[in-house]
């Protein structure tokens, strides 16, 4: 029933069920086979000419499938042919390798590449249905004008990774974005793991056709459609339907590449794919067992709900082995290993849906979505060896970038730092001043409890002079830059760098503040000064020695000068105290007779 008038006039030798399914098969298997030399091309000739030859033969290919609709066989010739044309995913996934140094921005592009190319497929299913008064092959014309127009994108607007406008500084190394972790790029493909994801893939894709398609078809298909159509009743499902909830199911790909980045950083590549695959196999056991109730309308709501929301965790293991194989090739080899990964998916999609609908017709559905749930299970399986790779689980967890080296700093120096010993100022400057123009967290020293250093006062006290010199000599130059009109540097960038000291998160500010308010009350309690009794004495003392210097939330051009000019001030009268030391004790300083050091602005 339902049979369209521009439908083939006969399948043989198959029945309906492999006859749906050897069609795509045809394509499918092109693409698998191309898919294996494709990569390979494009890592020597560069990833646009590819791309480019793929996509104006593959519109041109759209045409002639057109003109060999007549016959089942013409067009499962047609649609092989041109399948070869189509292997197009794993050139995209080698330029993002190639453009994109960052692990986690691979991972995460890479998982986007794929849902566009799932939501492309699903785009074809919508265009089909929307056409189907203006015939059944109709949208093979509008196909092609998609893919011509994407080849003149491609043309005008695609830059080869090599270019200078996007050229990727350490091709060679994987870093993570997040912790900076360095991973160097494999010399070698790594041969074992290579074939264990592409195993698993292979494994994945074969038990991922038990949820999608034959869940569909023909177990919904003839439990809510035909099963009531044969009787003449009216089915709970229509025809209509049950090409809509095949073509939109795809969508369900876009919530998938949103949470995919989220889990990487929690279990790694690796550890998603296995979930991904335990998924699989529990939606599809739930689909079966609501599948095989009675059919009815509440049955086929939980039918169409568990295939929804459960459709994007079994998405999570076909968005994993890109960003898996990307850690175990060299650069020259990544097009080739995305090929061959490529390669087994489309093998397991183009021989799984014929088979098991070959199975479904000699034994019964429910018998092909066991067999699909089994090998779910055993993908699983296969990819668990992957969990205990280094380079293919949760980022290590690193300290925050303001507590650690970043790539490129003296490591040695910036531990000192951040053990809270002294380091010259003019060093830390630089490191700071480096950070704050690449838009990073700035170093900040540990402020050391006070028993730490209560042996090494007179050293911590002896550097004084060195930090107070640099401290003044560097707001003397920024002043001069501020009042020369042929400035190095805008007064924007001068605010943006002040900034940048204020802006390192309020809970690091407290932290720090609590720390160094800490120290000083146990050096006031262990040198003399009694704070739990003069505690506003000593408030007056620190007023005095440290008077406001500006109290507005950021450095603007209007105060900004009036920071540098009082914190220097506050400076300079400390470097007083150091040039007079040997009279700091005489008698008129001790009878408090000896001259004023309160700092005071007029």
């Amino acid at each position: 029933p339902g049979i369209h008038d521009e439908a083939f006039p006969n399948t043989d030798p198959f029945e309906f069920n492999s006859a749906t399914y050897f069609i795509p098969m045809c394509s499918l298997l092109g693409v698998a086979i191309s898919s294996i030399f494709v990569g390979k091309i494009s890592d020597r000739t560069g990833r646009k000419p590819v791309l480019l030859f793929l996509a104006v033969v593959s519109g041109f290919g759209s045409i002639v499938k057109y003109f060999t609709r007549h016959t089942f066989w013409g067009f499962c010739i047609s649609n092989f042919v041109f399948g070869f044309f189509l292997g197009n995913l794993p050139v995209g996934m080698a330029y993002i390798s190639s453009v994109f140094t960052s692990k986690k921005e691979k991972e995460d592009e890479l998982g986007v590449l794929v849902g566009y190319f799932v939501l492309g497929n699903s785009g074809g299913g919508m265009i089909a249905i929307l056409m189907e008064d203006s015939g059944l092959f109709a949208p093979l014309w509008v196909g092609a004008g998609i893919i011509f127009l994407a080849a003149i994108l491609i043309y005008f607007y695609l830059i080869e990774p090599g270019d200078v406008r996007m050229l990727p500084i350490g091709k060679d190394l994987l870093v993570d974005a997040e912790s900076e972790e360095v991973l160097p790029r494999p010399l070698e493909i790594n041969q074992c793991g290579m074939w264990n994801v592409v195993g698993g893939a292979l494994a994945d894709n074969i038990g991922s056709t038990a949820l999608f398609p034959l869940c569909l078809s023909p177990l919904a298909l003839e439990h809510y459609y035909a099963d009531f159509a044969v009787v003449g009743e009216d089915p709970i499902m229509s025809l209509n339907a049950y090409k809509w909830l095949s073509v939109c199911v795809a969508l369900m790909v876009v919530p998938s590449t949103i949470m995919t980045p989220h889990i990487f950083a929690r279990i790694g590549a690796a550890g998603t794919c296995v979930l991904g695959n335990i998924l699989t196999a529990i939606v599809t056991i739930l689909l079966l067992v609501i599948g095989n109730l009675p059919p009815t309308t509440a049955a086929f709501a939980g039918f169409v709900i568990v295939l929804y929301g459960g459709f994007p965790f079994t998405v999570f293991s076909q968005l994993t082995t890109g960003p898996m194989l990307d850690v175990l090739a060299p650069e020259d080899k990544v097009g080739y290993v995305q090929g061959l990964n490529n390669s087994a998916m489309n093998f397991g999609m183009a021989f799984a849906p014929w088979l098991l609908g070959l199975l479904a017709d000699a034994a019964s559905t429910n018998v092909a979505i066991w067999t699909g749930i089994g090998i779910s299970f055993l993908a699983a399986a296969i990819n668990f060896p992957l969990v205990f790779r280094k380079e293919m689980g949760p980022p290590e967890k690193q300290e925050p970038p303001y507590k650690r080296p970043l790539l490129g700093e003296d490591e040695e120096f910036v531990n000192l730092v951040l053990q809270g010993e002294f380091v010259a100022p003019d060093r830390l400057f630089e490191v700071n001043r480096a950070r704050a123009l690449k838009k990073k967290p700035l170093l900040i020293p540990r402020v050391k409890p006070y028993e730490e250093e209560k042996d090494k006062l007179i050293e911590l006290g002896s550097h004084a002079e060195e930090s107070f010199k640099f401290r003044m000599d560097l707001h003397d130059r920024v002043l001069e830059e501020i009042a020369n009109p042929k400035r190095h540097m805008e007064i924007s960038e001068l605010l943006e760098l002040l900034n940048s000291t204020r802006t390192c998160g309020t809970d690091v500010v407290k932290e720090k503040t609590d720390e160094l308010g800490q120290w000083i009350g146990d050096y006031l309690l262990d040198n003399g000064y009694n704070p739990h009794i003069h505690n506003v004495l000593i408030k007056q003392m620190v007023i005095s020695s440290f008077p406001t210097i500006v109290r507005d939330g950021e450095y603007t051009e209007e105060n900004m000068e009036q920071y540098l000019l009082r914190f220097r001030q506050v400076i300079n009268e400390h470097m007083s105290v150091i040039d007079e030391r040997e009279k700091k004790y005489s008698l008129p300083k001790i009878l408090g007779t000896g001259s004023s050091s309160y700092i005071t602005y007029s």
